[in-house]
């Protein structure tokens, strides 16, 4: 009986060991930090014990983007200026200046009238990356959806990937389908001249990254779609449906209404050279049919091709909490993205995605939210 004790107290004494070991390696920090004697040291921006989700700091209300409160009598309904996401950019010459590049639906038709009533806009924030924006021009008509925009180094360009066909517009709120494709464009500015769309890969979902580094000035570029597969091309632009090649599958289950269903990943490569998608994580769905609470997932690998991490673990939630002590527990936080630091430590200061409330008849908007003590320092360092 005592050495059946003994033998219990030892194998107490390990599990506490071993739960107490947070990490043996980095990959056990989400490669989003350093493991230092068994303990995950996170890199700015990220938190929990695994670095494996974002440290949101409270988010100002009525920043971001709403135009939700825009009504004109030639509306067919009373959503407004729906938006859906939105990727900020930092102006490459007023450094003051912030440009957020966004899906919205005119007409009032709202998020459920995305396609085909999806357009292409472009709005601007002096007052920092956080907003509040406000619309500037359209940048492509109906139907563009997905946009994603990045600027190559190789290239002197931004590239702006989207699906989408050029569509006339119903004279009601109505949805239509299209065969998913993706194509790009380029501009030198992000005001325009864009040029017109050439198509590259069937599929949806696309974010890109330039493989461009100082030590090898590559003009290739990686691209992600749906489920998280990953393509690369010599160029942003080869021969239609030849010139992207398949790289990377992912090998779990990406069936609908399994546990790692994902859409809509934000794909970046880090100051490390470690991979990392962000993805609105269908778990929400899959759980309770419930487009709620938990909803964002993220992944990575230290190499593109290589063995990819999926946790089965919330980045984020439906949760924002405000600057004024309040929270706003959302419907639905889609469409992930983040604003990079530019000193090369690719540090994420905001997290910006659509959202839409409980209540409100299918309206929709963008939030942006700051991560980590960086967003304040860095509008500190800009002025604001």
């Amino acid at each position: 009986m005592i050495l059946s004790l003994k033998i219990l107290a030892t194998l107490a004494l390990s599990l506490a060991v071993l739960s107490s070991r947070a990490c043996e390696t980095d990959d056990d920090c989400s490669l989003n930090g350093l493991c230092a004697s068994n303990t995950c040291i996170c890199d700015p921006g990220w938190t929990s014990p695994d670095c494996g989700r974002l440290d949101f700091y409270p988010a100002t209300r009525n920043t971001g983007y709403n135009w939700t409160d825009v009504h004109l009598p030639s509306y067919y309904a009373a959503r407004g200026n729906s938006s859906w996401g939105g990727q900020i950019i930092q102006d490459r010459q007023d450094k003051t200046l912030f440009h957020m590049i966004l899906e919205h639906f005119p007409r009032g038709c709202g998020l459920s009238g995305w396609r085909p009533f999806s357009v292409i806009a472009r709005a601007e924030s002096r007052t920092g990356p956080a907003g509040p924006y406000h619309h500037k021009q359209e940048l492509f008509g109906a139907f563009r959806h997905n946009s994603a925009t990045v600027w190559s180094p190789a290239d002197e360009k931004y590239l702006m990937y989207t699906i989408g066909a050029d569509t006339e517009l119903p004279t009601t709120c109505r949805s239509f389908k299209w065969a998913n494709n993706v194509s790009v464009s380029t501009a030198p500015d992000i005001r325009g001249p864009w040029s017109p769309f050439a198509p590259v890969l069937k599929g949806t979902n696309p974010s890109a990254w330039p493989l461009w580094t100082p030590e090898n000035p590559t003009p290739e570029i990686a691209l992600a779609l749906e489920d998280n597969v990953i393509y690369q091309a010599p160029t942003f632009f080869s021969a239609p449906w030849e010139g992207y090649e398949k790289i990377k599958s992912q090998p779990w289950n990406t069936s609908d209404y399994s546990p790692t269903w994902t859409e809509d990943p934000f794909m970046w490569r880090d100051k490390r050279g470690h991979w990392h998608i962000l993805a609105h994580w269908m778990i929400d769905i899959t759980e309770r049919n419930e487009k709620f609470p938990r909803v964002g997932a993220h992944l990575f690998s230290r190499t593109l091709t290589g063995n990819w991490t999926f946790k089965e673990q919330e980045a984020y939630n439906t949760t924002v909490e405000w600057t004024d002590g309040g929270r706003t527990d959302y419907l639905r936080r889609e469409r992930p993205k983040l604003f990079f630091s530019g000193d090369g430590e690719v540090t994420p200061l905001y997290f910006s995605s659509g959202v839409q409330e409980f209540e409100g008849g299918g309206k929709s908007y963008t939030v942006v939210q700051p991560l980590g003590r960086g967003a304040g320092e860095f509008e500190t360092g800009l002025g604001f």
